[in-house]
């Protein structure tokens, strides 16, 4: 691979290119991180933001905390606010560990990020300064950019670009690629604010679609006393009329109540379904916005830009230190895209309840919702907390039917290490490639040349067992759960082991038998993982 003076070019600095430039970080990969604005956005946008994406940062080591606050549940409520489906955010108790989705306040998140980017010393970060062209030859990546203040005009070059400019993508279209709308546009008005105490209609919940025929409208409370109306814009609106505050008011002083509320900002926006009609050109990629855009019902176009970027992230990773061939990064837009498309379908169809915009429609959608809610009882129904699978690419999961998310998302464990410490399996594993066995007792030995392939991936072995016998492998940790999370696992899945790529997605699940050595589950698990990547 030819010289560069950087090894990724980062275009965009919003929360998908904040949480590349932190993983680049991570990773320790020359880094040149651009974007057009010189500070951040200083109002709430995105609001909401996974577990597995904070995970996902978490050996970033943050400097400070993000702000967040677990989300319980969604109630969607007819007219006379009478619930019709309510879909809450519990249901993963059999494990200790649960799965959840986070509030956030945007301007906190993107600061907490900006400043932690700061410490890496391979990261260049360089606001104000606009991306002028791109081009592409011999497997190199050259831009010019201008800084904006001072006109000032820069040339450089890279291994990769990560496009994480937004839905209206400089680098999308300067590589001519075409944007399809998937034909679900609506306009609405957001109303951000602030108040000091929790408003009466939510008990159990945290979120209300008001769907309401005559008047639509979403009411979220968010972490630190933040608020959001989401109120439809309606025939006959003007944008100006429906941003002054004796007109909105009229919507949401039924849900404010008597509460002091401070408003920080209107805005009427229109959002979109689209999707790129390829997320990659040779060794440019698109991310978040650039490459996918959903509407916002269900909180998932910040968390998708992020799982892209750790999806791609570990790749780059892996080719550029000689441990996978080029033709693994191939896989981020085959596993992606499906992903992306089941969860925009999901926000397509929750959003679809809360517009019907005529009585006739909001009556039979309130008898099948109901009618619904009560055959599915309390299944959780939010497609981002069922099992979504990767599409095809560097795993062998399998398609199954209404699966549950640790399928295909593993869970985070807690385990006891030998010195007492408590640490859950992710921290243990880092972002490597690994295999957690439940309760192996057979000869813990491994010859030279795998020991050498597994040193040279830092692949690590955890053993769930009251054994703690070593290896002559450093990277074999044995270890006991404070809980019984993979015992539960196993026999939910009919397995004994489970390979976990560096992004804690199932590769695969397998079994072993007591006769078995180390060895033998090692030379199987190489021949598995092979089968897709090419394992260097």
């Amino acid at each position: 691979m030819s010289d560069t003076e950087y090894d990724v070019i980062v275009a965009g600095y919003g929360p998908v290119g904040e949480t590349c430039a932190n993983l680049l970080g991570y990773y320790g990969i020359k880094a040149l991180i651009l974007d057009k604005e010189k500070e951040t956005f200083p109002l709430p946008r995105a609001i909401t933001w996974d577990a597995e994406c904070q995970r996902a940062m978490a050996h970033c080591n943050f400097l400070t905390e993000v702000k967040t606050r677990k989300i319980r549940g969604v109630d969607n409520k007819d007219a006379k606010k009478r619930s019709i489906l309510k879909i809450t955010m519990n249901g993963f108790d059999t494990y200790n560990y649960q799965h959840s989705i986070l509030f956030i306040h945007q301007p906190q998140f993107d600061q907490v990020h900006r400043e932690n980017a700061k410490k890496y010393q391979t990261n260049t970060i360089r606001t104000g300064n606009e991306i002028l062209s791109v081009d592409q030859s011999d497997g190199v990546v050259n831009c010019s950019y201008k800084n904006i203040e001072t006109g000032e005009e820069f040339k450089t070059n890279s291994k990769y670009l990560l496009a994480c400019d937004g839905a209206n993508s400089t680098i999308r279209k300067l590589n001519n690629i075409e944007l399809k709308s998937l034909d679900a546009d609506e306009t609405w008005m957001v109303v951000d604010g602030y108040t000091k105490s929790k408003f009466e209609c939510f008990t159990d919940i945290d979120a209300i679609q008001y769907c309401n025929p005559s008047r639509p409208t979403t009411i979220i409370q968010g972490v630190d006393d933040c608020f959001r109306f989401e109120i439809a814009f309606m025939p006959g609106d003007t944008v100006d009329e429906i941003q002054k505050k004796e007109v909105f008011r009229k919507y949401i002083d039924q849900w404010i109540g008597d509460n002091e509320v401070e408003f920080s900002r209107t805005a009427v926006y229109s959002f979109h379904a689209a999707d790129a009609v390829k997320w990659q050109n040779e060794n440019i990629f698109l991310l978040g916005d650039a490459a996918h855009q959903m509407p916002p019902f269900m909180g998932q176009g910040m968390n998708s830009g992020c799982r892209d970027a750790e999806n791609i992230l570990w790749k780059i990773n892996g080719v550029l230190k000689g441990l996978y061939l080029p033709k693994i990064l191939d896989t981020y837009q085959s596993e992606r895209r499906p992903h992306v498309a089941r969860i925009t379908r999901g926000a397509i169809k929750m959003g679809g309840i809360i517009n019907a915009k005529s009585k006739f429609k909001a009556f039979i959608r309130n008898a099948l919702l109901r009618t619904q809610s009560y055959l599915r009882g309390k299944e959780n129904i939010f497609p981002v907390l069922n099992g979504n699978r990767l599409g095809p690419g560097a795993h062998k999961m399998p398609k199954i039917k209404n699966v549950s998310i640790e399928r295909y998302y593993f869970n985070e464990i807690n385990v006891r290490l030998h010195d007492g410490r408590i640490m859950s399996t992710d921290y243990v594993l880092e972002k490597n490639f690994g295999i957690i066995l439940n309760n192996f007792e057979g000869n813990k030995n491994i010859s030279e040349d795998n020991l050498e392939l597994l040193k040279s991936h830092n692949f690590k072995i955890i053993n769930i067992t009251p054994n703690y016998n070593l290896s002559n492998y450093e990277g074999y940790i044995a270890c006991e759960e404070t809980h019984k999370d993979l015992q539960i696992y196993c026999e939910k899945f009919d397995c004994s082991g489970v390979i976990l790529r560096p992004d804690k997605y199932v590769f695969d699940l397998f079994n072993f038998d007591k006769s078995d050595s180390l060895e033998t589950i090692i030379n199987n698990v190489l021949l598995n993982i092979r089968e897709k990547i090419e394992f260097n």
